[in-house]
């Protein structure tokens, strides 16, 4: 059976034997480089597995070689992976060599026995998460689809942006998922007005306020802290009787999910679909409900405790309105 060739390519010829010897006794094959150009000839002639190779190595240094091992024709179909040494464990240092390439990130001093776990595990075959956002979504199922928009929601609420803008891109991105014409997240500030927070599909929304009497879904998530999902009003048998009650109703299909703040009932997402959509997946109300999760944290979060009631100093109007229409039910 071949043994796992490791070149280290280290200037300190004393550490470098004793590495040597202590992984050759461990399985590996090793060789020694005491300069960059020495260890690029061993590279393309040997053909190492892996590489440990020193930040402050002569002629070409461990960033110069992994710079050099992208470029080199010959280095397209070899598989030999470099890990970086040095004394500096410096976090941009480590940075800088895994952007460039590198497998890993080894701080001087330190023990064998910790260099042969790292040799170890790098000759294991892993995959990376990386390398799944790659895959083609289009041919996985609905479930590998819905934890991909969940891992997005997340990477959102925490990517460090202002609450105004978290918000309106989770509510922009759930109204893209489900096909919804409107995604709100709406303030109940008593038992008969609320205040929009954000809508996806108009920015100056922020800051009307609402008459709840006009909205009894919101009053009955607020009531019982339970999502609703409502379908088909349209051509529901059930309200074949009273039809003509239903003209002001511009929905066919909805679904409302309560939103807490520090576990406090503080309002509700509310998305509304069009009126050609006339089922909803157990799937999109899972996802639904995902997301009314996500903005309760991002709410919740003691960071934005000064600013999370921008919605109230943008009020476009003093009165209680109605919500403005599309048009579309």
């Amino acid at each position: 059976m071949n043994k796992i060739k490791v070149l280290i390519a280290d200037d300190d010829g004393q550490m470098s034997r004793r590495l040597a010897d202590f992984i050759s006794d461990h399985g590996f094959e090793a060789r020694i480089s005491p300069i960059g150009s020495d260890a690029k000839s061993q590279i393309l002639s040997w053909k190492p597995r892996l590489v440990l190779a020193d930040m402050m190595l002569p002629e070409h240094n461990a960033f110069g070689l992994l710079d050099w091992m992208k470029t080199e024709p010959s280095m397209k179909h070899q598989v030999t992976h470099l890990l970086v040494m040095s004394g500096h464990n410096s976090e941009l240092n480590v940075r800088q060599a895994l952007a460039k390439g590198a497998k890993d990130y080894l701080v001087k001093p330190f023990r064998a026995e910790d260099i042969l776990r790292r040799l170890v595990f790098h000759c294991r075959t892993y995959r990376h998460l990386h390398d799944l956002n790659r895959q083609d979504y289009s041919s996985l199922d609905e479930g590998s689809i819905m934890l991909h928009l969940t891992d997005l929601v997340m990477r959102q609420a925490i990517a460090g942006d202002s609450i105004p803008n978290i918000l309106f891109n989770l509510t922009k991105m759930l109204a893209m998922k489900v096909a919804g014409v409107r995604c709100s997240v709406i303030h109940v500030t008593d038992p008969f007005s609320g205040v929009v927070v954000v809508s996806n599909d108009d920015k100056g929304a922020t800051g009307i306020q609402l008459d709840l009497n006009k909205y009894p879904e919101v009053v009955n998530v607020m009531n019982t802290g339970v999502m609703i999902a409502i379908e088909n009003i349209e051509n529901s048998p059930e309200l074949k009787p009273i039809r003509s009650l239903l003209k002001e109703v511009m929905f066919n299909s909805m679904i409302v999910c309560p939103i807490f703040r520090f576990q406090k009932p503080f309002g509700v997402l509310s998305l509304r679909m069009p009126a050609e959509k006339t089922s909803i997946s157990d799937n999109e109300m899972r996802f639904v409900e995902i997301v009314s999760h996500v903005i309760s944290l991002v709410l919740s979060n003691e960071n934005h405790k000064q600013i999370d009631e921008f919605w109230r100093t943008e009020q476009r109007r003093s009165a209680v309105v109605a919500f403005p229409r599309t048009g579309k039910k």
